[in-house]
């Protein structure tokens, strides 16, 4: 199975060295859209917010997509005014959404058959 990063960029166009960029863009909190701009000014202040879109990136299923979330929320880096009060930060559920669509639009399932086979 393809990794998440891997559905993401063949589905949407782009090359895999600007998943993280392009994610991190889809994943902030709106308020934090017009600031993203910083980000070159500031990377340090962005590189948690890197480091859990690279990490959803290399899923192949939704179940260590809690364990990323959860390092994500609970990380130290991610307390204070600006990034937990004023939530200039990637939105963890922003971007369980985006990772669930994609898994489910790669999911296929094979047709419906009508029966067993028939014998001549």
């Amino acid at each position: 199975m393809k990794t998440f990063r891997e559905l993401y960029c063949e589905r949407h166009g782009i090359a895999p060295e600007k998943f993280e960029r392009v994610l991190v863009w889809r994943a902030l909190y709106w308020q934090a859209r017009p600031f993203f701009w910083l980000c070159r000014l500031y990377p340090k202040y962005c590189s948690l917010d890197f480091e859990f879109v690279r990490g959803v990136g290399e899923l192949r299923s939704r179940r260590g997509f809690r364990n990323e979330a959860a390092e994500f929320a609970y990380h130290p880096k991610n307390r204070g005014l600006w990034r937990s009060t004023l939530r200039f930060r990637v939105s963890s559920r922003r971007l369980q959404s985006i990772f669930e669509q994609e898994i489910e639009h790669s999911v296929t399932n094979p047709p419906f058959s009508s029966g067993p086979p028939v014998e001549n």
